[in-house]
């Protein structure tokens, strides 16, 4: 079964996406900086899912996304935005930053599992 990390500090968002993937995915939840770092530190995943906006008190799911690329686990994982940003100016700005992939909240499940599939097969 493949693996997900999950960075997404809103409860409801985290539960939404994680019953979408349980079925096919065994999925990690992180909140922030923090724990996305020690999960990457137990382990290497096969696809991570960032969410952009981490809460006041946290980096931003860019700055979070470079940290991810210098850990040992986390170089050469596909990395996916997962954020409320849906303009069409956003998905390029993200796609530039170094996202892999990009999905847009509320989300769609179809789309999330299309960009997950693209991404790791």
């Amino acid at each position: 079964m493949k693996s997900v990390l999950y960075i997404e500090d809103d409860a409801i968002n985290a539960l939404i996406v994680r019953k979408l993937l349980q079925k096919d995915f065994s999925v990690v939840l992180a909140t922030n900086e923090d724990t996305c770092l020690s999960a990457l530190d137990k382990q290497r995943f096969d696809l991570i899912l960032s969410d952009i906006n981490l809460g006041e008190n946290s980096i931003n799911g860019i700055e979070l996304m470079s940290k991810i690329r210098q850990h040992a686990n986390g170089k050469g994982t596909k990395i996916l935005a997962v954020t409320a940003f849906a303009q069409p100016e956003d998905r390029a700005k993200f796609l530039n930053a170094g996202f892999d992939g990009y999905v847009v909240k509320p989300i769609d499940p179809l789309e999330l599992l299309n960009a997950i599939s693209n991404s790791v097969g």
